[in-house]
């Protein structure tokens, strides 16, 4: 059986171009020379947080370590900058399965507070992966116990739904880790493939707490159990009104400043993209230039926030 490596080498969408290359070197570049000379304050001002945000900085208790230590994959992979892509990759696949659709877009607020949605959303995987176990156990005990008890309905095609049932936690754990697996490979720094088995299997632990009793473990598991849910996936009206979302989401205030950022951004997602979820919306590979401007903006963010 084919491991991690062998599987991204094998895979022709996962092959970066020599114009990526160079754009992530060139990036890292002028990160680094614009922190040195110019921008160096803003990276001070923003390293405090965006260190916090990682849960790094807080002393690790020998008696209540992290699920996953200093030195994981799942450390490595998760503290990329790439992983801001997997996230809206992540949100873009999750969303191709209408009773996990119908939860979010019938329970959720994304629509008037985009920004909350997204960074609890961003906490909870933060925590889970650097936090200390206790708190790590708790924030999947609030989200198995008092959130997805809330969230049980009917679909638009009938079927009901609820977001305790474990094919559903098993489909949105798979998207969200070929999506931030994917982006990593293409976009992170120095991307290991080989780390992809690591990773898998590192964060099974998390939806086995939510009620997902058989996670994959391997990256090639995780294909599988993708190919499995696949009959489930589909387009539809509310497929695209997620899609229209994740394209102009309705930032408030000042931060409507930074959607030129934000776009390029989604566009390196829908380049990350598997091919079976163009094929799935009858959508062409994106062009190279998303993954040469992705990687361009994630070198240099790397270099400007470099702790």
């Amino acid at each position: 059986m084919l491991d991690a490596a062998a599987l991204v080498r094998a895979d022709p969408s996962l092959r970066p171009s020599w114009a990526q290359l160079l754009a992530s070197s060139v990036g890292g570049r002028v990160g680094g020379i614009a922190r040195l000379v110019t921008l160096d304050a803003v990276g001070r001002a923003l390293r405090p947080s965006l260190t916090a945000r990682q849960l790094r900085i807080a002393p690790h208790d020998p008696d209540d370590p992290p699920w996953c230590g200093p030195g994981s994959a799942s450390w490595r992979i998760h503290g990329d900058n790439s992983s801001l892509i997997g996230g809206v990759l992540a949100l873009w696949l999750q969303g191709l399965h209408p009773l996990a659709l119908a939860g979010v877009l019938d329970h959720s607020d994304f629509d008037a507070d985009p920004l909350g949605r997204f960074h609890r959303t961003e906490l909870f995987v933060l925590v889970t992966t650097y936090g200390r176990g206790s708190a790590a156990a708790e924030a999947c005990r609030h989200v198995r116990d008092d959130v997805h008890p809330r969230i049980v309905g009917t679909a638009a095609d009938g079927r009901p739904y609820a977001a305790s049932d474990p094919e559903l936690l098993d489909w949105i754990h798979c998207a969200l880790l070929l999506a931030v697996g994917r982006s990593w490979v293409l976009y992170g720094h120095r991307p290991d493939p080989g780390r992809l088995d690591d990773y898998v299997a590192e964060q099974a632990r998390v939806p086995i707490e939510l009620g997902d009793p058989d996670p994959p473990r391997t990256w090639r598991q995780l294909l599988d159990r993708v190919e499995a849910h696949r009959p489930q996936l589909a387009v539809d009206e509310r497929t695209a009104v997620m899609d229209r979302w994740l394209r102009n989401p309705p930032l408030p205030g000042r931060l409507r400043l930074a959607m030129p950022v934000y776009w390029a951004l989604h566009g390196a997602a829908m380049a990350a993209a598997p091919e079976w979820a163009l094929q799935l919306w009858r959508r062409p590979r994106p062009r190279v230039e998303p993954r040469i401007i992705g990687s361009a903006l994630t070198a240099t963010a790397g270099a400007l926030f470099a702790a």
